[in-house]
């Protein structure tokens, strides 16, 4: 019962399927890759209708320490209030704390600090909301279940999916 083995299962079926694409949904679609990288078809063509793919912004670490960043006084701003400040990338706050936490954080998108699928346990996800999008995510609901995982989702194609496992 894991994220990794609903991962493992939905690729075998064609599906791309992935853990903290860059960022946000935006950003995220924009990395989906034009062939698949990984698992049984890889070199293949990603349908993007058979995609799904969480974002960083889902899985943030939530309890970071923030402080007022001593550089820019919390401005985010350089003294000219032109540049962003380089010490907290124009954020205007410091995120730490995050060393007591008793798992290895996952980091591999610049400026986020996410929780890897273990630890979450579950996740709102991204699909195609078009129809046929729709008609596939609907369709692979019992692979889904299958895998021990439970999704909540309204069957719309302008709602994202929960997925717990």
């Amino acid at each position: 019962m894991s994220f990794a083995r609903m991962q493992e299962t939905l690729r075998a079926e064609g599906w791309f399927v992935e853990w903290n694409m860059p960022c946000c949904q935006s950003c995220a679609w924009g990395d989906v890759p034009d062939v698949h990288q990984v698992g049984p078809f890889k070199g293949q063509d990603v349908d993007l209708s058979k995609v799904l793919f969480n974002h960083s912004q889902d899985c943030e670490v939530d309890d970071r320490i923030e402080e007022e960043c001593e550089y820019c006084d919390g401005t985010g701003f350089t003294e000219d209030g032109d540049t962003d400040c380089g010490y907290c990338e124009g954020e205007g706050f410091i995120s730490g704390g995050f060393e007591d936490l008793d798992y290895e954080p996952d980091t591999s998108v610049g400026g986020f600090v996410c929780m890897p699928p273990e630890i979450a346990g579950d996740s709102t996800f991204c699909f195609d909301g078009s129809d046929e999008g729709v008609e596939n995510l609907t369709t692979i609901i019992p692979i889904i279940e299958e895998c021990g995982c439970k999704i909540n989702w309204n069957g719309s194609g302008d709602s994202r999916p929960d997925i717990s496992w």
